[in-house]
């Protein structure tokens, strides 16, 4: 658990930071609707809907609270979403729909706004007529598959939607109401699968923009689907799964990998498992079913009311720190195998990717370790690496006290996102689809006074084009803003994000080993932090042959 003086440590932290950061303080907060100067009508699929004009004279018309699926309550929790139900009369779409029940936050509180099992709403920005054809974005929100939402003002459309593009933001089901799997579950299912509920509601959000997005004036021929975070790892899920074949046309992944990912059942009896997760929480509130997966039994758990079922369960926030890990899980059907396996292997979807991490990811995470002397420091590293501990203390050196905090982001940075994204544009780049690696390291003045660096989810601000202000705002977070920004936007467009007038960036390919960095320059470079990711893969791949640890 993170220990409360930690927690009263990042929010003074994070509160210095809310006057002069103000996207760091949108990051998480929940957009509410404002005053609207207009309105406007569409008719999709479903009937009429009414979205807002919320700038006068601005071209830029906003649909929120879309649903695109039945509420999953009652006897549709936990089972795959269903077409939603028809009306008769205008929906009106000017509030954002409420997101997916989920833990309480103390560091950045208001994440999410209204919270509900009724939570399968999009929300869609657009500038262009009905029967335009302008590239379509579908935004994944991150949240470590607990937390979240895509009513989030970080991922607030209207910059992408004056630039062309027609942007969605989707909510879907979280932590136990989104992953949680069971025996009992599997057994009804026509596909003897449970869990990865999310990840159906994700392809579901797809298939109605599919039907729907001409309406809005976006292409239905070119969609791309991008996230953040768990967003990122769920795109990498969609790439893999068969259950996504045509629904978008280029991905961009964010900060993170399918990498690791858990079975749906146990290979072994003392393995771990989607499923064997899913029967310690049953037992947890009192639920057990001797005689095996019985229909009684999934009845029981959908009586659970959602509170008791959220508390019970206690999701996991963040890489370290108590709780379950949730998430998507290997079932064979809808992920029928590792998906980085599937990428070596030339499985999965052909689509053009853009993908990679930034400098600085872990000085977020590790807030919730409390490790502070190089003692403890290389005892843990001891603990996790066994046998290839020296290796790894020496190439992350800590000590004395003053380094381990920098060392232990180090490690994050690369463990857990430079070498897995690494990995995975190698995989990716081995069978037809063409892949472009990214390095972002621009740290803003506020950031570097306050030592995070360009820490994990920064570069959104970028992407989104809400880039820090007040008055240490600098002209280079304005051009980094804009280079990214207009690379989703070329690749959104074409597949490719080069373009005239930025510099030449290759193609991603082993041989190349060719990366572009955002940060003070724009510049391509190559062998982003090559020493350590390869031992770091050596140690992987070790590990993996001797069965020490699941291997990719």
């Amino acid at each position: 658990m993170i220990r409360s003086s930690m927690v009263r440590s990042m929010v003074r932290r994070i509160s210095a930071l809310l006057p002069h950061l103000g996207v760091a303080a949108a990051t998480m907060l929940f957009n509410p609707p404002g005053t609207y100067a207009g309105d406007t009508l569409l008719t999709i699929d479903a009937g009429k809907i009414r979205g807002v004009i919320e700038t006068p004279g601005s071209p830029v018309r906003v649909f929120r609270g879309i649903p695109y699926a039945r509420p999953p309550v009652g006897d549709l929790r936990w089972r795959p979403p269903q077409a939603v139900a028809s009306w008769d009369t205008v929906k009106e779409c000017s509030a954002f729909g409420p997101s997916c029940p989920q833990p309480a936050q103390k560091i950045i509180p208001g994440i999410a706004g209204e919270q509900s099992e009724d939570c399968l709403y999009l929300n869609v920005w657009t500038a262009a007529n009905p029967g335009e054809k302008r590239p379509v974005l579908v935004w994944i929100h991150g949240g470590g598959f607990t937390i979240g939402s895509g009513s989030q003002k970080t991922y607030d459309g209207l910059h992408f939607a004056e630039d062309g593009a027609v942007q969605v933001t989707i909510n879907y089901r979280l932590g136990p109401f989104g992953f949680m799997a069971h025996p009992a579950l599997s057994a009804e299912s026509p596909d003897h699968v449970s869990g990865n509920y999310g990840l159906l509601d994700q392809i579901e959000a797809l298939k109605w923009v599919r039907r729907n997005i001409s309406a809005f004036g976006g292409n239905p021929g070119n969609v791309t689907v991008f996230g953040e975070s768990a967003g990122s790892v769920a795109v990498g899920c969609l790439i893999a799964s068969p259950l996504a074949k045509g629904l978008f046309h280029r991905a961009i992944m964010e900060s993170g990998v399918p990498s690791d990912l858990p079975r749906l059942r146990p290979q072994g009896e003392t393995d771990s498992s989607a499923e064997s997760t899913g029967v310690e929480i049953a037992r947890q509130i009192g639920i057990e079913d001797p005689e095996g997966a019985t229909a009684e039994t999934a009845a029981r758990l959908r009586d659970i009311p959602p509170e008791k079922l959220l508390a019970s369960s206690h999701p996991r926030i963040g890489l370290f720190g108590g709780g379950r890990r949730m998430g998507p899980a290997i079932d064979g059907y809808i992920l029928p195998r590792s998906p980085v396996e599937m990428f070596a292997a030339g499985e999965g979807n052909t689509v053009p990717i853009l993908l990679g991490s930034n400098a600085d990811e872990g000085t977020l995470f590790i807030q919730q370790i409390p490790i502070r002397r190089p003692q403890g420091y290389d005892l843990a590293l001891r603990r996790i690496f066994g046998e290839y501990a020296a290796r790894v203390i020496r190439m992350f050196p800590a000590r004395t006290p003053e380094e381990v905090k920098p060392a232990m982001a180090r490690l994050v940075t690369v463990a857990a996102f430079v070498a897995p994204a690494r990995r995975t544009a190698r995989a990716l780049s081995l069978h037809g689809n063409r892949v472009w690696l990214y390095h972002f390291t621009r740290v803003s003045p506020v950031l570097k006074e306050h030592n995070i660096g360009a820490t994990h989810g920064i570069e959104l601000f970028y992407v989104f084009k809400t880039t820090p202000g007040g008055v240490q705002a600098e002209e280079a977070d304005i051009r980094v803003a804009d280079a990214m920004h207009g690379v989703w936007l070329r690749f959104a467009e074409s597949g490719d994000p080069n373009g005239k007038g930025f510099p030449e960036w290759p193609a991603f390919s082993s041989a190349n080993d060719t990366h572009f960095e955002f940060g003070d320059r724009l510049v391509t470079g190559q062998h982003l932090m090559s020493r350590e990711c390869d031992l770091l893969d050596e140690i992987s791949n070790r590990r993996a042959r001797k069965g020490d640890i699941r291997g990719e």
